[in-house]
């Protein structure tokens, strides 16, 4: 009897990894990714703060051409339908006008949802920067998904598309810095307003 309690804790654990094993194998892959995105630490404000300096840095060209950043509007914390945040900023211009490649990039995503339109996914160079491109009239000739641009290319044209009221022409335009490229729609949002108005 000694020998077996003995050896009786020594299972126990093994028992336990099992189970955890088995509840791991249980949870859907996706939820797992979430879990695991969870698990990465928020930045703190002054992390943030960095992120806007080094984008300003970057001389990003204002995406729609013939505006200057004197004529844009903070509009990144309104509110929105369904209890969103907008973050991203309208910028408002004739149907029509041409919407620019803010820098050099590659496309990874071209998407038409309810929201946005038609709208652009592009990377930056550093591989984890992406701007988005919403509420476009039409894509430009030639822009499909890795298509390379290159900063003031024309990639579109701008629109009222998607959840935009009827004749509210303008680009939404948004900057996210991603943890998983693989995860084009989501990131860390960044105020293009702050980026364009500190340079």
């Amino acid at each position: 009897m000694l020998s077996t309690n003995r050896q009786y804790p020594a299972r126990k654990p093994l028992r336990a990894l099992a189970v955890l094993a088995a509840l791991a194998l249980a949870v859907p892959a996706s939820a797992q990714r979430m879990a695991l995105l969870a698990s990465f630490p928020i930045p703190r404000r002054s992390e943030a703060r960095d992120i806007v300096d080094e984008l300003r840095l970057r001389n990003l060209l204002l995406p729609v051409e013939g505006l200057t950043a004197g004529q844009l509007h903070d509009t990144y914390n309104d509110a929105r339908s369904g209890g969103r945040v907008h973050d991203a900023i309208d910028i408002h211009a004739p149907r029509g006008t041409h919407v620019l490649a803010t820098t050099d990039g590659t496309i990874i995503k071209l998407h038409h949802s309810a929201l946005g339109g038609i709208t652009i996914y592009q990377l930056d160079d550093d591989g984890r920067t992406r701007y988005y491109y919403a509420h476009l009239d039409r894509y430009a000739d030639g822009i499909a998904e890795g298509v390379r641009v290159t900063r003031g290319q024309t990639i579109g044209y701008v629109g009222d598309s998607g959840n935009a009221a009827p004749g509210d022409t303008h680009l939404h335009f948004a900057i996210a810095i991603l943890s998983d490229r693989s995860r084009w729609w989501s990131g860390q949002n960044v105020n293009p307003y702050d980026v364009f108005h500190g340079r």
